[in-house]
């Protein structure tokens, strides 16, 4: 553990430290500020992530302003990430569900992005988005699959409905994941021949 200031603790009854081969006294006061801000940077978290590579893309249209991406990463072998980003519509902020697909647990990200991060998100990129939520399902062996986090003993609807949706997100036809921009109209080959 890591004490404030580099602080090493001499001892923890009458909070005497040594400094530089001084000891000096820390108020307790101190320590309870240091923690309150330590506690406030840990309850907002921001998720940024290391850029990834995509391998395939699914584009559904739910109306005229609504769209759902779907990315998926390959390691060659399996399917090991999905993210499923929700526009938002007309108004709404971006969401952002991942599924990260680990040896022995599935970890399930619900995040929120800006009206402004849209276009990297619905690109394949990476924008800094907001933790609402995160969990892992083990699903390691027969006596430990599908296990909710402790202390549950059951999956909750919502974890149902996430497993659901990765199902569901998996059994996509998908097609190979280009960062070329897609053709709007139609191809030459589509045009009528004079």
């Amino acid at each position: 553990m890591r004490w404030p200031s580099g602080l090493i603790p001499i001892d923890l009854k009458c909070r005497r430290y040594s400094v530089c081969g001084e000891s000096t006294v820390l108020i307790a006061r101190n320590m309870k500020s240091i923690l309150l801000a330590v506690t406030l940077l840990a309850a907002t978290p921001i998720f940024a992530a290391d850029e990834v590579a995509w391998t395939y893309k699914v584009v559904e249209g739910e109306d005229a302003t609504s769209t759902h991406y779907y990315f998926y990463h390959s390691d060659g072998g399996r399917i090991d990430r999905v993210r499923w980003v929700w526009n938002g519509g007309a108004q709404n902020a971006p969401k952002v569900t991942e599924f990260i697909l680990g040896t022995g647990k599935f970890t399930i990200r619900h995040l929120v992005g800006k009206r402004e991060s849209i276009p990297e998100l619905i690109a394949g990129g990476e924008a800094p988005l907001e933790v609402k939520k995160e969990y892992s399902i083990v699903a390691t062996h027969e006596d430990e699959m599908l296990l909710p986090p402790a202390p549950d003993k059951v999956l909750s609807e919502e974890q149902r409905v996430d497993l659901k949706n990765l199902i569901d997100l998996l059994a996509c036809e998908r097609k190979p994941f280009t960062t070329k921009p897609e053709p709007v109209g139609p191809s030459e080959g589509d045009k009528p021949s004079k």
